[in-house]
C-alpha cells in the first residue's frame, strides 16, 4: 500500500500548506505519445472482476479507459509542470451529476481505477480529511520513468469540449456551505459563456511559459454568486475568473513568467475595491491611497483585508477577521478598525454590513473581461488577476490605455493603473 504524507512547502515559501492542482476531468491525450502512455498504463491496471464465463461490457471498458486516459493526463500535469504542485486533488464522492461534470464516466469509476494505479506503483494517495482537504494523489518515480520513456510532454494534453465556463455557486464564499448551483440554460449565460471561450482562445494560443516552460492547457471560468439557489439564475453578483495557475504563482516566481518570449509586467488598479465603492456612491474618491488610515500609517497590507471585508457583512462587524488581528498594532480591534475607516471614507460608510462586496465585485470582473476581451481583439493575451492583468512587456501602454478606456466605459471615469515590482 502506497501512503504519501504532504510536506509543508520548503521555508520562506508563502504557500505554506501543500500546492495541489484540482483534477480536471476534461484533460484528455491530444498527442501520440500521450496517447500511447495512457494506453500502456490502461494495460497494466486490473480490470474489475466479473463473473466467471462472461465478456466486460464494451461500454464500461471505454468508461474505463477514458478514465485512465484523463487521470494520467492531471498526472502529467503534477509531473512536468513548472508550477510544481506536491500532487493531485480528486473529488471521489458519489452524487448526482450536473452541468459541471462530465458524464462519460462516473466517481467511481475514478476511485477504482486510482487503487489500481495505486496497486502497480504509479501514484501514492494522501486520504481526505473531512471537510479540509479532498484526497489527494501523487505521482511517483515510475510513472514519472514511463512518462520519460515515452517522450511525454505538457503538450500532448488537450482540453476537451464540455467543461462549464460559466459557475453559479451558493453560499459563503470560503465557507463549508458553499455549493454548485445546476442551473438551467439562460441566454445571459451563453453571453458570458462566449466571451470566456474567447479569452480562453487566445490564451491557449499564446506561447506562455514559465522558467521556459510551457504549461498545461489554460481553462478559465467565471464564478456567480446567488443568495436565492431556487430562483431563475442571476449573473451580476461575483463573477471574478478562476482558473489561472499564475493566480497563486508565488510573487517571486511570477519574474519567471514569459509571454510569446517576453517578461511580463503586472499592472493594477490602484485601490480599486474602495474605487468601486465611491463609483457605487455615486462620491468622489478621496485623493492618494485609500487604505491609508491615520494611525495605521505603515502598515497598508494589513489595513486591505479588513477593510474590504466590511462590504462583505450582512450585520454589524463585530470581529476582525481570521489572521488579521495579528497584523495590525496592539490594542487594534475591529470597533476601532471600523471608527477609524467610517472617519477616513465618511461617503462609503454607509456601505458598510450591507453585503454590497459581490455586486462591486461583478462590477470589477466586468471591466476585467472587457479589457481581456478588448486586448484580445488586438491579438494580445493578458493573465488576469482579479484587479489586474499581467502582459507581455512590449504590449504594456496599450495595455494601460486599455485598462483606462474601459474603466471609463463601465464606471464613467479612468482608474489609476500602477505597474507592481515583479
Amino acid at each position: 500500500m502506497l501512503e504519501h504524507t504532504l510536506s509543508p512547502r520548503k521555508a520562506g515559501d508563502k504557500r505554506a500548506l501543500p500546492y495541489v492542482r484540482h483534477y480536471d476531468a476534461w484533460l484528455a491525450a491530444g498527442g501520440d505519445s500521450l496517447m500511447a502512455l495512457a494506453d500502456c498504463i490502461f494495460e497494466m491496471l486490473t480490470p474489475p472482476a466479473i463473473t466467471e464465463g462472461r465478456k466486460p461490457r464494451a461500454d464500461a471498458v471505454k468508461r474505463r479507459k477514458r478514465c485512465v486516459e484523463t487521470l494520467v493526463a492531471n498526472l502529467l500535469v503534477v509531473a512536468l509542470d513548472p508550477t510544481q504542485y506536491d500532487g493531485l486533488a480528486v473529488p471521489l464522492r458519489n452524487g448526482k451529476q450536473t452541468r459541471y461534470d462530465r458524464r462519460d464516466f462516473t466517481a467511481d469509476v475514478l476511485r477504482q481505477v486510482i487503487a489500481e494505479a495505486k496497486g502497480v506503483g504509479l501514484l501514492s494517495v494522501v486520504k481526505a480529511v473531512y471537510k479540509e482537504r479532498r484526497t489527494v494523489v501523487v505521482p511517483t518515480p515510475r510513472f514519472r520513468l514511463l512518462v520519460a520513456e515515452n517522450g511525454v510532454s505538457l503538450s500532448d494534453i488537450r482540453h476537451v469540449e464540455g467543461r462549464e465556463k460559466i459557475e453559479l455557486w451558493t453560499g459563503s464564499n470560503r465557507g463549508r456551505d458553499k455549493a454548485p448551483i445546476d442551473y438551467k440554460d439562460w441566454p445571459e449565460a451563453d453571453r458570458l459563456r462566449a466571451e470566456m471561450a474567447e479569452i480562453n482562445r487566445i490564451l491557449n494560443n499564446a506561447d506562455i511559459r514559465l522558467d521556459g516552460d510551457p504549461t498545461a492547457p489554460i481553462h478559465l471560468v467565471r464564478q456567480f454568486h446567488t443568495d436565492e439557489p431556487g430562483g431563475a439564475p442571476r449573473f451580476d453578483r461575483h463573477g471574478r475568473i478562476y482558473g489561472g495557475f499564475w493566480e497563486d504563482l508565488p510573487k517571486e516566481k511570477r519574474r519567471f513568467l514569459t509571454i510569446g518570449g517576453e517578461p511580463v509586467v503586472d499592472l493594477d488598479f490602484a485601490s480599486m475595491f474602495v474605487q468601486l465603492a465611491y463609483c457605487h456612491a455615486e462620491a468622489e474618491p478621496l485623493s492618494g491611497d485609500q487604505y491609508e488610515i491615520p494611525g495605521l500609517e505603515g502598515y497598508r497590507n494589513a489595513v486591505k483585508s479588513p477593510m474590504v471585508s466590511l462590504f462583505f457583512r450582512k450585520e454589524d462587524a463585530q470581529r476582525l477577521p481570521a489572521g488579521s488581528g495579528e497584523k495590525l498594532p496592539e490594542g487594534w480591534n475591529m470597533r476601532r478598525f471600523k471608527a477609524a475607516v467610517r472617519a477616513r471614507h465618511p461617503a462609503i460608510a454607509h456601505l458598510f454590513d450591507t453585503n454590497v462586496g459581490f455586486e462591486l465585485m461583478a462590477k470589477e470582473s466586468e471591466i476585467l473581461v472587457g479589457i481581456l476581451l478588448e486586448l484580445a481583439s488586438e491579438g494580445v493575451a493578458a493573465l488576469p488577476m482579479h484587479d489586474g492583468i499581467m502582459v507581455a512587456a512590449s504590449h504594456k501602454r496599450l495595455a494601460v490605455e486599455t485598462m483606462r478606456r474601459i474603466s471609463t466605459e463601465k464606471l464613467g471615469r479612468p482608474l489609476q493603473v500602477v505597474e507592481k515590482e515583479i
